[in-house]
């Protein structure tokens, strides 16, 4: 039999109104997964939330939803609901379960995933952000789109972890001395194409030459093209390419795209 691991815990029954939320590493309450759960609740299936108690407050690491949908099923009163209770956690244990539970249920998105690990200092995740500033962009994991905020997050990691940081961070300039201020400009279809484009050809062009190609077409044109190809990869790469390629003599090769 294999033996039990990790921090001991205690069920103790807890009002709703005692339990605090990390938006550091949780995500943002779902309402439509709230109401799904109350649709299909049944008391069987019903899983205690995991709360940690830290500095005289329990906080959730995982089972948001959960006590959301309880307090919905006893009609938003404060009932107590029975919780597994975990004393001496830190801050970045419950960050660390937080991430381990949702990779069991295979529920978090990318994204949701990155912020845990940015909160948590994961080197990569931090100095992929960290870079990105550098070049006047914003990488907070908010889902919300603005010209200089890029939600686009699992494209860019790829792009970090494909490229390293340096090219990673000329990739990012090239866009900018482009692009900056378009929304397209950080768009997945952008990022993919440009971090193949980097992979590919990184050393065999100028960054500034790049960039005074890329000047002459907006982004949304590049994605309209790209969507046009068919049984064709790296399509968006293919237009990047062609688009530097015009007029030069030292073309990029893009059979090798």
């Amino acid at each position: 039999m294999k033996s039990i691991e990790g921090p001991k815990f205690e069920m103790r029954d807890l009002r709703p109104s005692q339990i605090r939320v990390d938006p550091l590493y949780q995500r943002p309450l779902d309402a439509k997964r709230v109401n799904r759960i109350v649709s299909e609740f049944n008391s069987i299936d019903f899983n205690n939330p995991k709360v940690s108690y830290r500095d005289g407050v329990y906080w959730v690491f995982d089972g948001q939803h959960t006590t959301a949908a309880w307090r919905a099923v006893n009609d938003n009163k404060d009932e107590p609901i029975e919780c597994r209770v975990y004393r001496g956690m830190t801050w970045l244990d419950e960050c660390e379960a937080f991430v381990r539970q949702n990779k069991l249920k295979k529920d978090p998105t990318t994204n949701d995933k990155l912020k845990a690990a940015y909160n948590s200092k994961n080197f990569d995740v931090i100095d992929m952000v960290e870079k990105a500033k550098l070049c006047g962009f914003v990488v907070d994991f908010v889902v919300s789109k603005t010209p200089t905020r890029i939600v686009a997050t699992t494209a860019l990691f790829r792009a970090y972890k494909m490229l390293g940081g340096a090219a990673y961070l000329d990739m990012l300039t090239t866009i900018k001395g482009a692009w900056y201020g378009d929304e397209d400009a950080v768009s997945n279809q952008i990022i993919n194409g440009m971090a193949v484009i980097f992979k590919n050809y990184y050393g065999n062009f100028k960054v500034d030459d790049l960039i005074a190609s890329l000047k002459k077409e907006s982004p949304a044109k590049i994605i309209r093209n790209g969507k046009a190809y068919r049984n064709r990869q790296n399509t968006y790469a293919v237009e990047i390419a062609n688009i530097y390629n015009k007029k030069r003599r030292n073309r990029l090769d893009v059979s090798l795209l």
